[in-house]
């Protein structure tokens, strides 16, 4: 290994992760991506040391069990070399369940990625046009607290300044849930919370019937503190 640039250069990487790879952990993730960066023969730029590694950094990492459509992730290089190699070399060691969307030089720091869209599918017993109203009323309230994870264990906390817009419609006897939540390092909002809030106040998901009710969890975009695109 030949490091020309002690400076790495980012290079900032959007793709996908659906299917059965939803179920895979962040932590595999890392380890799987590592092997793929490496077998693309990108110019990585290694960290000094007894062990050089390249260095992947990933923003908002993602639960198991949601899919998206916008994983980002920056990849430390050497030197810069044209997007769209560094994509198709990149794809070309990827599944159909996972592949890059984007490629880019950023001008923004990852820490500038402040809210995040998901869509969420609910297949639950008594799914109506009653039940999203309800739901919508109950997401309008002053207040939303739910029993939440803190660094200093569980603690009821209110997530209503967490949620920018949550609105739940009725299609395809489903209840959808649009909602567009807080992706800040100091205060990211799980959808599941979300979830949570529904079936505590609302009785959503709360039969126990495993065979009847169900749900999905997608992340489609990110944005900006000012809600335009994060790049």
């Amino acid at each position: 290994m030949v490091q020309v640039n002690n400076t790495p250069i980012v290079l900032r990487v959007k793709f996908f992760k659906r299917g059965k790879l939803q179920y895979i952990s962040h932590l595999d993730l890392v380890r799987t991506m590592m092997k793929i960066i490496v077998r693309a023969k990108l110019p990585l730029w290694y960290t000094e040391g007894f062990n050089p590694k390249p260095k992947l950094v990933f923003a908002a990492p993602l639960s198991t069990g949601t899919e998206s459509m916008c994983e980002i992730m920056d990849i430390r290089l050497s030197e810069k070399m044209p997007v769209y190699e560094a994509m198709a070399r990149l794809n070309a060691n990827m599944t159909d369940e996972m592949q890059v969307l984007e490629a880019y030089y950023p001008e923004t720091k990852l820490t500038e990625l402040k809210w995040l869209s998901y869509r969420m599918e609910l297949s639950c017993v008594g799914a109506s046009e009653a039940l999203a109203e309800s739901c919508n009323a109950a997401l309008d309230a002053d207040t939303l607290t739910v029993l939440k994870k803190t660094k200093s264990g569980e603690a009821q906390v209110d997530i209503k300044p967490l949620v920018k817009s949550c609105e739940v419609a009725y299609e395809d006897a489903k209840l959808i849930v649009n909602c567009v939540l807080s992706a800040d390092q100091s205060s990211f909002l799980n959808p599941e919370y979300i979830v949570k809030l529904l079936r505590d106040r609302c009785g959503v998901l709360s039969s126990g019937d495993l065979l009847s009710e169900s749900y999905t969890v997608m992340r489609l975009e990110a944005f900006l503190g000012d809600m335009t695109p994060f790049r």
